[in-house]
């Protein structure tokens, strides 16, 4: 009897002190942890004005909680299915990582710190609305883990301690033809690809693309930014068409055309692919010329023959 009257009161004090601290453990209905009057099965409500207030909600498991089973889990969150099935919404395993749709015996949960799926290849795993941020030395953004390589098969990462720095598109180890460079997004707004930004001679000169082994495409186009940069100003009368005589004469000294530059130049500083053109057009004009000249020429000597 003097038991039962000790628990009773012992009893009555907890629930003087849970009502006194705005908690309520009814017997039946929800629980409430920080309000009389909970809305959920168990509705925590954290009093934002106490300054002793470090955590809304802790979980403290034991050091002990093992690491190597794998259906261990810290922390985890489950719907009921059928059968008396379950599946696993969140999961928190003992060493830290955390998976979103995957069941704690998920072998992923063992080597990644975030896991996310929902199992579907045709929806979105994960929507981020604002900015996101991948930080820290050589942080990564990789792709293609499909067939079990540990890093997948593309990656992208941010090089700040190259010579000229920028966003690297690379093969990890482990995927086909590892590598680095495959394409350079550098700071200054030039790209590169299959170079090396570390190499000060990449990037010399004025061009926003450089291409190692070169390029094959189906088309290109080039623009001409005034009718200047054309070769039609060879057929303007005040065009100066020098003599045959001249242009063989610079041809023996020379060893190519006026006004072409010489493959010394051209191993040296490249084609300006537009002015190259235009120049090669003008070598056209000026030979269309010639032969308009020519012909005159051989007309007037006909003419002459038939009157002699």
């Amino acid at each position: 009897m003097k038991k039962s009257t000790f628990l009773s009161g012992v009893f009555g004090i907890v629930c003087a002190l849970a009502t006194h601290g705005q908690n309520t453990f009814p017997p039946v209905g929800n629980a409430g942890i920080g309000t009389l009057n909970p809305q959920a099965h168990l509705d925590l409500i954290v009093n934002g004005n106490s300054p002793n207030t470090y955590s809304g909600f802790r979980l403290t498991t034991p050091s002990i909680l093992s690491t190597t089973s794998p259906l261990t889990t810290a922390f985890q969150i489950r719907r009921s299915g059928f059968s008396n099935s379950f599946y696993s919404l969140f999961v928190v395993k003992p060493n830290g990582n955390i998976g979103i749709g995957v069941e704690p015996n998920d072998p992923l949960l063992a080597s990644r710190r975030l896991v996310v799926t929902d199992n579907n290849v045709n929806k979105v795993d994960l929507n981020v609305k604002g900015f996101a941020l991948v930080d820290g030395q050589s942080a990564s953004v990789l792709f293609g883990g499909t067939g079990g390589e540990q890093y997948g098969q593309w990656g992208i990462e941010y090089n700040q301690y190259a010579t000229t720095p920028g966003l690297n598109f690379w093969k990890p180890a482990g995927s086909n033809n590892f590598g680095n460079y495959y394409m350079f997004m550098a700071d200054n707004g030039k790209i590169s690809m299959g170079l090396d930004p570390n190499n000060t001679a990449t990037y010399n000169g004025d061009y926003r693309l450089y291409v190692k082994d070169g390029i094959m495409t189906e088309k290109v186009k080039v623009a001409v930014h005034t009718t200047n940069d054309w070769a039609d100003y060879v057929f303007k009368k005040d065009y100066s068409l020098m003599p045959l005589n001249e242009v063989e004469r610079f041809i023996s000294q020379n060893g190519h055309l006026p006004n072409i530059p010489s493959a010394e130049n051209i191993m040296n500083e490249g084609i300006d692919i537009a002015k190259m053109d235009a120049k090669l057009l003008e070598k056209i004009e000026e030979l269309t010329l010639y032969i308009i000249e020519q012909d005159k020429r051989i007309a007037e000597l006909e003419n002459q023959s038939k009157n002699d």
